[in-house]
């Protein structure tokens, strides 16, 4: 496997970034740009002179080949992040395109792929019974774009299983966005954190493997302790810090948050 924390030749090892102009693209991309070349891949024009932009949909199976040409490693974050989709629209955004991104990954031999999934894979436990959450439970999706990332997970294993990669997948919380309603505070993942846990990612050697990606929040209702231990993500930040600015729910979101913890 690459060595994705050093040189080769003089040079530092590419990662692609799906979604590359995208909210959570933009939050890790300072932390990466310290370690790798990184190009961009997104269907928005705005470009950015920090790194390279490819301009393409990666939904489109020529186009993600293209993109992946030479990449040592590929952290997969497009998709529509909306829990109000249809199914329908869930599997064109993010399954169908997630197994397109898989099979050029695959086509170009690329050693790690990085998959962001979501704690909605496990909404369903979002109760105080359950916390923290356990990631090794049995998936229990709160909406259909919950169901579409644990097809995703799934997606992730048979590649590993099939090509030998190393796959990630981060169930990601609250991620670029500061927690100003009280129920966001036990799922923030800051931004620093968000850069250090997309590293340890790519720094892991793990076969297969599924974390949460949270903060260190005092109010600790998604276990990290797999992500310290298998990947050495060292989170430095707490929600805490936003507990008295943070205020009651603004509405529903899908099943994630039972009545009875919504504020």
């Amino acid at each position: 496997m690459t060595d994705m924390d050093g040189a080769q030749n003089g040079e530092l090892p590419l990662v692609v970034i799906t979604g590359g102009l995208g909210r959570v693209a933009t939050v890790v991309l300072p932390a990466l740009r310290e370690r790798y070349r990184v190009r961009l891949v997104d269907r928005a024009t705005t470009g950015t002179r920090t790194a390279e932009v490819v301009q393409a949909d990666i939904g489109e199976p020529e186009a993600a080949h293209r993109a992946f040409a030479g990449a040592e490693a590929v952290l997969h974050l497009a998709g529509n992040s909306s829990p109000w989709q249809t199914w329908d629209s869930v599997y064109a955004a993010n399954v169908r395109t997630t197994q397109i991104v898989l099979e050029a990954a695959a086509a170009h031999a690329v050693p790690k792929v990085v998959l962001a999934s979501s704690i909605h894979a496990l909404g369903e436990y979002n109760r105080p019974a359950y916390w923290p959450v356990d990631p090794r439970l049995d998936p229990r999706p709160c909406c259909p774009y919950g169901l579409g990332k644990v097809v995703l997970e799934a997606l992730g294993r048979t590649h590993a299983e099939r090509t030998g990669a190393s796959v990630t997948c981060l169930r990601l919380g609250l991620t670029g966005w500061p927690p100003t309603e009280r129920r966001y505070l036990g799922q923030w993942l800051s931004d620093g954190d968000a850069g250090r846990l997309v590293l340890a990612a790519l720094r892991g050697g793990e076969r297969y493997g599924v974390h949460f990606g949270v903060s260190a929040n005092s109010r600790n209702e998604w276990d990290i302790t797999s992500a310290r231990h298998e990947l050495g993500y060292r989170p430095e930040d707490d929600s805490e810090a936003f507990a008295d600015r943070a205020g009651p729910s603004s509405g529903p979101v899908c099943r994630l948050f039972d009545p009875e913890i919504s504020d």
